[in-house]
């Protein structure tokens, strides 16, 4: 699979997740700050150093796979 569609269908569904989880932290708790900003950022930020660290010493993902849910999904969620 090219990557490109990879990168985009990953980053589609991290941007759909961020806006839900954004959201949803934001109704919760109001909007004088922005939490669900931060909770997103805060949560991709620790996947992402999750899934590296498993790539980096497990090699536990293809390049494909890597691209679909590091850069495409995660980067998308956490607009990174």
């Amino acid at each position: 699979m090219p990557a490109w569609v990879c990168v985009g269908a990953g980053g589609f569904i991290g941007a759909v997740a961020r806006w839900a989880l954004s959201g949803a932290v934001s109704k919760a708790v109001g909007t004088s700050f922005p939490f669900g900003t931060l909770a997103v950022n805060l949560l991709g930020s620790l996947l992402i150093g999750v899934l590296m660290g498993l790539v980096e010493y497990r090699d536990a993902f293809s390049p494909e796979q890597r691209q679909f849910l590091i850069i495409g999904g995660l980067g998308g969620f956490t607009t990174f």
